[in-house]
């Protein structure tokens, strides 16, 4: 039987064994991702066979991670259905992407062969993920990208700013910043919420999981903040962003400064998904990623 233990910043080098090799561009196949979230999407994990399997609990429904490891996958998955179907009406595997879908589907419909379930698929708009070139949102060339560069201009012009990164001397000053831009944000939609019980563990947790951070300031104040850390050699994930409205073009300006860090290490920049949120998936298609990683979730059911 599968024994699930609950995530513990303990077990960072041993989840990151696996998701390293995995390879993924995928956030919630990181260690940072599943340990902010852990106490918002109930994340454990199980080690079987020299795999590990991952799973969510929402609504007392688990939905399972696509298993990261070695050997005999279809066995795995295998041992997944069975006992989640021995208590259960169904057996739902979510956040997996196209490149992954193929063995999936394969294994779905040999398993309802044999068993007499059935299964469906369905993509899931709110979890795609954005992937845009680093340097291009370093550098914010063309037509399409004018509007940001105005935006910053303005911002440049009207403003005595410099920026600095993250470091245990300011994250208490960004703590702060933080909690007034909630105050001021009374409105904010549930995902949202979630985000923000994650932001939380990332300003405890922000030195032992090797975030990375930069501040913008005006007049020595700051006005936005953004944080993220590597997902794999080449791409790197911008999980948390907030600037002050009031300030005009703040958003923008610390968007491409921390693209032009990056970019000097990353081809790409995963800025997370829009969780169906109208303004956020307008503002994220605003800077035209260079694709979307489409999520799909599967249930076996009877």
């Amino acid at each position: 039987m599968l024994q699930f233990h609950p995530l513990n910043i303990k077990d960072q080098s041993l989840i990151s064994s696996f998701s390293k090799k995995f390879d993924c561009q995928l956030m919630n196949y990181s260690f940072a991702v599943l340990f902010l979230y852990r106490n918002v999407c109930h994340f454990q994990y199980a080690i079987c066979n020299n795999f590990l399997i991952l799973k969510a609990t929402h609504n007392n429904e688990d939905y399972y991670m696509f298993p990261m490891g070695e050997g005999n996958l279809l066995s795995i998955l295998d041992i997944i259905a069975y006992e989640t179907l021995s208590t259960s009406k169904s057996v739902r595997f979510y956040q997996f992407c196209d490149d992954i879908a193929p063995l999936l589907l394969q294994w779905a419909e040999e398993f309802c062969e044999k068993t007499e379930y059935q299964f469906r698929t369905s993509p899931v708009r709110g979890d795609y993920e954005y992937i845009y070139l680093s340097k291009k949102l370093a550098i914010l060339e063309g037509h399409l990208l004018k509007p940001k560069r105005n935006q910053i201009n303005f911002f440049t012009k009207n403003n005595s700013w410099n920026w600095a990164p993250m470091t245990k001397e300011n994250i208490d000053e960004v703590k702060l910043f933080n909690a007034l831009w909630d105050a001021n944000n009374d409105e904010i939609e549930p995902s949202l919420s979630k985000e923000n019980i994650a932001l939380e563990e990332a300003f405890i947790y922000f030195f032992e999981l090797n975030l990375q951070g930069i501040l913008l300031l005006v007049e020595d104040k700051i006005v936005a903040f953004t944080i993220g850390f590597p997902l794999n050699k080449d791409t790197f994930l911008v999980l948390f962003e907030k600037a002050d409205r009031a300030c005009k073009g703040a958003y923008s300006m610390i968007n491409k400064l921390f693209a032009q860090e990056i970019s000097k290490k990353y081809t790409y920049i995963n800025r997370a998904e829009d969780a169906d949120v109208k303004g956020l998936r307008k503002a994220k298609l605003s800077y035209y990623p260079e694709y979307l990683i489409e999520v799909n979730e599967l249930e076996i059911y009877q």
